[in-house]
């Protein structure tokens, strides 16, 4: 069976009448089903779908079994939130994403095992990212052979976390930043450290005077809290439906792995350790194995 009559013949069993429904902006979508079951609503919202951004996908439909959006080959399961409101999921646009109509596949199965199964489309605008120069020390280009075996356990250990990660979602209403500082490298830039491009910068970082209080931007379970090579004193923190949040280069760490924590809680203060130039915080958020843009998050309504 072709996937246009796969699809179609899945849309018959659950009854289905599809209306899709465009939204203002160009920058989100609506789209409604009716089902035997009752309506389903599925709705995005997003700060401006270009690479780098976090989308969420808000739910409302008929109980079922199971339900997803598989977006680039990953299946990414609605969550209920706290409150039972409503269901979402998160899904990133990666870097290097070509701009253009990319298609996110809704997934419902119901208790009676019928499905649905409809394309939705998400156009992807071209993003614009600067590069930046950065001098440190020889150490963090060339590491020695301690150094590097150093450097492989912690990127081993920090994997494991992201892979340990927990659905049921943690947070607390919508997101805030971690600090008041301005954004003195954004999202994105391509690195080049003595010289070197060495990386993307997955991450914002934000000015603001050593020992500045960092706060954790919503709640969850701190998963780790120690010192890295690169990152310096590091904290992060999983909210749940896989998404991570961390928080880099700290002076002081005041918070310990395990630790439950609320949305606002100091977790430690702004520092120069790890692989810098100056004090600043360095922000990142960890969306399903994908690095967003953090600042994206603070847009989404989780409210």
């Amino acid at each position: 069976m072709t996937s246009v009559l796969r699809r179609t013949f899945f849309m018959f069993l659950a009854g289905l009448f599809l209306l899709p429904v465009p939204c203002h902006g160009g920058d989100s979508f609506e789209f409604r089903a009716e089902t035997k079951r009752g309506p389903v609503l599925l709705q995005s919202f997003c700060r401006c779908p270009v690479e780098g951004e976090a989308v969420m996908l808000r739910l409302e439909a008929p109980p079922f079994k199971t339900a997803g959006a598989v977006f680039n080959g990953r299946n990414h399961s609605f969550t209920a939130t706290g409150e039972g409101k409503y269901y979402f999921t998160l899904i990133p646009i990666e870097l290097d994403t070509p701009p253009g109509n990319h298609e996110i596949r809704l997934e419902i199965v119901f208790p009676d095992d019928s499905r649905l199964d409809a394309p939705v489309s998400l156009a992807v605008l071209e993003g614009t990212f600067p590069s930046s120069k950065i001098s440190v020390e020889s150490c963090f280009t060339d590491p020695s052979p301690d150094e590097l075996r150093r450097i492989e356990e912690e990127r081993t250990l920090v994997t494991g976390i992201y892979r340990n990660r927990r659905s049921e979602w943690l947070g607390n209403g919508s997101f805030i930043r971690p600090l008041d500082g301005a954004v003195t490298s954004p999202f994105g830039v391509r690195r080049l450290f003595n010289g070197e491009i060495r990386s993307r910068h997955r991450g914002v970082d934000l000015r603001a005077p050593e020992r500045t209080p960092v706060q954790a931007v919503n709640s969850g379970v701190v998963v780790l809290a120690r010192s890295l090579f690169f990152a310096g004193g590091t904290v992060i923190i999983d909210h749940g439906a896989d998404l991570f949040t961390l928080y880099c280069h700290l002076s002081e760490i005041a918070v310990n792995e395990g630790d439950h924590v609320g949305k606002g809680t100091v977790i430690g203060r702004v520092g120069a350790t790890g692989r810098v130039t100056g004090p600043h915080l360095h922000w990142g958020t960890r969306l399903a194995s994908v690095f967003v843009d953090p600042t994206s998050i603070l847009h989404l309504p989780f409210d």
